[in-house]
């Protein structure tokens, strides 16, 4: 997939550099324009009767509607993506951890079950309005992960950032993961599968 195949400039609304990162692995061209939000004001009652689909969708439309309304009049027609992804964890969403406690405690726990990612994409074609949208979920099981593995994942401080306190790109982690349910891209937060067929349908005229 490349950018000629849309015919339209595409324009990541986040600032992760992960997602990031696959975007170039698989060859998309893409630029960056983020409107910040308070993605805990929004959907709360996806979290207090958890619903983590409903949940991740809810904030990327925030994302997007926020970024939309940040461009200028004057931009060349674009396919604008948001994205959003929670962790669920027994059926309990997780989010970025707050505390290096929490962190800790999350990463202790997932011996017991897996840690299921669910990952919104919303795409809006800026040149005809059509907004759609997507989740993809994939689960991660993992061995019990040592304490002092747990410490030194704390330290370094990337997991801090990630939902569900855990980053499968670090290779210190990498001796304690088990099997996966879904791609790697979809545990990261950028699910391709999804987002080819996203903007495949945002570029449609149907």
């Amino acid at each position: 997939m490349n950018q000629t195949s849309f015919d339209l400039p595409i324009i990541l609304g986040s600032s992760s550099k992960y997602r990031a990162e696959v975007l170039r692995q698989h060859h998309i061209p893409f630029t960056v324009r983020v409107a910040s939000i308070d993605e805990k004001s929004v959907g709360g009652s996806y979290r207090t009767q958890p619903d983590p689909d409903a949940l991740t969708l809810t904030v990327a439309q925030a994302k997007m509607d926020a970024l939309l309304a940040t461009l200028p009049t004057d931009t060349q027609p674009s396919l604008v993506m948001t994205c959003d992804q929670v962790v669920s964890f027994k059926g309990q969403i997780r989010e970025k951890p707050e505390t290096k406690e929490k962190c800790r405690l999350y990463l202790e726990s997932y011996a017991e079950a897996p840690a299921e990612t669910h990952s919104a994409v919303v795409v809006t074609n800026t040149a005809t309005g059509k907004r759609v949208q997507g989740v993809d979920v994939a689960r991660q099981y993992f061995k019990k992960i040592p304490s002092n593995v747990i410490q030194a994942l704390v330290d370094k401080g990337d997991v801090m950032h990630c939902c569900g306190g855990f980053l499968i790109e670090d290779a210190i982690l990498h001796p304690y993961m088990l099997h996966r349910e879904g791609d790697d891209d979809s545990i990261i937060g950028m699910p391709i599968k999804l987002l080819r067929r996203l903007l495949l349908e945002a570029s449609s005229s149907m």
